[in-house]
């Protein structure tokens, strides 16, 4: 099942990853507002801009998200929160959910992005 064309808001501090993120997502034929590589840069950009939906890192250069998401949510904008902690350390972001364990590949990022829009994902391939 094809998923609909996003804009989606990057937010990633490190520059490969964030390059790595904003090349998957257009491969999966989406729109990439950013990458931006801290909270006032996606501040800002979600402040002039409307994006569809959002994959935000949870840790931005030792600083939380929490002010992205908490915009993102008072917003109403769809996100998903990528990290590499365990879920235990996730708690200041309260229930989030599609969440994307780092390291990710395209499968976990369309997967994702079928929950933001309310679609049943598919099983990852074998």
């Amino acid at each position: 099942m094809k998923i609909d064309r996003l804009r989606i808001l990057a937010v990633e501090d490190e520059a490969m990853i964030a390059f790595e993120l904003q090349d998957m997502l257009e491969d999966l034929g989406h729109e990439v507002l950013g990458p931006v590589a801290n909270v006032d840069a996606a501040l800002r950009l979600l402040g002039q801009s409307d994006p569809d939906a959002a994959i935000v890192d949870a840790n931005l250069g030792g600083r939380s998200a929490l002010p992205i998401v908490e915009a993102l949510r008072a917003a109403g904008i769809p996100f998903a929160l990528a990290s590499g902690y365990a879920s235990a350390e996730l708690r200041q972001f309260g229930e989030v959910r599609p969440f994307i364990k780092k390291p990710y590949g395209p499968w976990d990022l369309e997967r994702a992005l079928k929950a933001i829009q309310g679609r049943n994902p598919s099983p990852r391939p074998t």
